[in-house]
C-alpha cells in the first residue's frame, strides 16, 4: 500500500511543480492602467539574486505605449533584452507579456546559448515575470516564486557544473604539481628562499 501513496504523492508534486518552471506565455493581467504600468515598469530593475554576484548593467527604454525594453549588458556588450508587451484589458487593467531575446555579442552568441538551454531561459523569464508582478502589485520581489525554475535549471545543467568543477580541480592540481617540481629543482640546484 505504501508505494501507491508514494506514487500519488509524486504525481501530485510533479503536477504542481511543472507549471512553476514554465513562463506564462499568455502574460498576466494587472489592475493598473496602461499609463501606470508604463510609468512603473520604466523604473523597474532586473530581478535581484538571479544573475549571480555581478548582475549585468541595464538600460530601460520606453518605446511607446505598448513596449518597455530592458537591455542587459556586461562590459558594454549586449547579453540579452527583456521586452514587456503592454495591452489594455478593459477599464483600468493591463495585460503584460514578457519576452526574452538573447543577443549576438562580439564574443559570445547569447541567443544560441539561451536556445541550447531552455531551462535557463525559462528561469530568466520567470524571474522577470515575478519582477514585473512585484512592481505592478507594489510588493517585494519574491525569490521563492523563482525557486522551481532555478532548481530545474540547476538539475538540467548538473553535468556542465560538474565538468566545470572538474576542470578547475584539474587546473589546481596541475599548478600544485608544477610548484612541487619547481621546489625540488630549486633544492637540487641549491637555491633557497
Amino acid at each position: 500500500m505504501k508505494p501507491l501513496y508514494l506514487a500519488g504523492f509524486l504525481v501530485a508534486g510533479i503536477s504542481i511543480y511543472l507549471p512553476a518552471i514554465r513562463p506564462n506565455t499568455e502574460g498576466a493581467v494587472y489592475r493598473v492602467s496602461i499609463a501606470q504600468a508604463r510609468q512603473a515598469l520604466t523604473r523597474a530593475e532586473l530581478p535581484p539574486l538571479v544573475f549571480g554576484s555581478e548582475p549585468p548593467d541595464v538600460q530601460v527604454r520606453d518605446t511607446g505605449n505598448s513596449q518597455i525594453v530592458w537591455i542587459a549588458r556586461r562590459e558594454g556588450e549586449e547579453l540579452f533584452r527583456y521586452t514587456a508587451q503592454l495591452k489594455a484589458e478593459g477599464d483600468g487593467a493591463t495585460r503584460v507579456k514578457v519576452k526574452l531575446e538573447g543577443a549576438q555579442g562580439r564574443t559570445v552568441n547569447f541567443a544560441q546559448k539561451l536556445a541550447e538551454h531552455p531551462e535557463i531561459r525559462n528561469m530568466y523569464l520567470i524571474a522577470m515575470e515575478e519582477q514585473v508582478a512585484a512592481t505592478l502589485e507594489r510588493r517585494p520581489f519574491e525569490i521563492t516564486r523563482v525557486y522551481p525554475a532555478m532548481t530545474a535549471a540547476t538539475v538540467a545543467n548538473m553535468g556542465a557544473l560538474r565538468s566545470s568543477l572538474d576542470q578547475a580541480a584539474a587546473a589546481s592540481e596541475q599548478a600544485a604539481r608544477k610548484n612541487i617540481e619547481k621546489a625540488y629543482r630549486d633544492e637540487a640546484a641549491g637555491l633557497r628562499r
